[in-house]
């Protein structure tokens, strides 16, 4: 039996035992999947993931999101391990978030500057707020950008390999590559430099995403080039190109080029002053 399949009857498992009715399947990553569950009138999130060696890291996506308490960002109600058919399974219970995500509608276009403004304002108040809690999440991307029922609100997901910087790091020292999904990692990630990470990071990635939004490229790649290079171009500690720079210029969206800085230093040193820079 696939993954897929052995899955969708743990799915099927976890809600008979829980009184939960199930939906329909919602989306999948790499190991995981997203299920749509009902109690009584209330619609909740399931999600489901084999448990491959040490718990540690799910450990700490469900104490990071259990301390955070913000209107963009996904409310984790329950987390616990599991069995079915004698293999272990973390089980995940989350608000759902109904409307799409950021990855769908960017392939249908690009959005405006004041769409993309509108996004980018209160996901920078996520990161404020992720800042205030010592907590870096590390895989900012459309996908894990979801919108709320109004079809207006972002929404933060998918805190499966946040950093909490308190704690010691769980990446191994010798790893080319740290965690993080490589088109929209910053080069301390790229680069597995671990000591460079810090909210920062998170910074980078959402100038990714915003840039994405009103350019309809990634910034660091030009028309006449693929994603692979421009993940070089940013592990290489590139500047952003000029065409690109010259664009967001044009747009209203320059105050994007000082958060793709590749040295962490060349950022926004504050939350506070990226959020000053995205008001005016």
């Amino acid at each position: 039996m696939n993954l897929e399949a052995e899955l969708a009857e743990a799915a099927a498992h976890v809600c008979q035992k829980r009184g939960l009715k199930l939906v329909r399947e919602l989306g999948s990553g790499a190991f995981k999947r997203a299920y749509l569950v009902q109690s009584a009138e209330t619609e909740f999130a399931l999600k489901l993931a084999p448990i491959i060696g040490p718990v540690d890291r799910l450990i700490r996506e469900t104490d990071a999101l259990l301390g955070c308490a913000h209107p963009n960002i996904a409310s984790l109600f329950e987390a616990f391990p599991d069995h079915y058919n004698g293999k272990p399974l973390w089980v995940a219970i989350e608000q759902f978030i109904p409307g799409g995500t950021l990855e769908d509608r960017l392939s249908k276009g690009r959005l405006s500057r004041e769409q993309t403004l509108n996004l980018a304002r209160p996901l920078a108040g996520v990161l404020q707020h992720l800042f205030e809690r010592r907590l870096v999440h590390r895989d900012i991307k459309p996908a894990n950008i979801l919108f709320a029922a109004d079809g207006q609100t972002p929404v933060l997901t998918d805190f499966g390999i946040v950093r909490v910087l308190d704690l010691p790091s769980l990446t191994r020292e010798f790893l080319a590559f740290g965690p993080g999904t490589p088109a929209y990692a910053a080069p301390e990630q790229l680069n597995n430099e671990k000591n460079l990470i810090d909210w920062r990071t998170d910074q980078f990635e959402l100038a990714i995403v915003l840039s994405e939004c009103v350019l309809g490229r990634h910034p660091f790649m030009l028309p006449d080039q693929n994603i692979h290079s421009a993940i070089i171009e940013v592990a290489s500690k590139r500047e952003v190109p000029q065409e690109s720079r010259d664009q967001l210029e044009e747009l209203g969206m320059s105050m994007l080029i000082r958060a793709l800085s590749p040295w962490p230093v060349g950022r926004y040193r504050q939350p506070h002053d990226f959020i000053a820079a995205l008001a005016d």
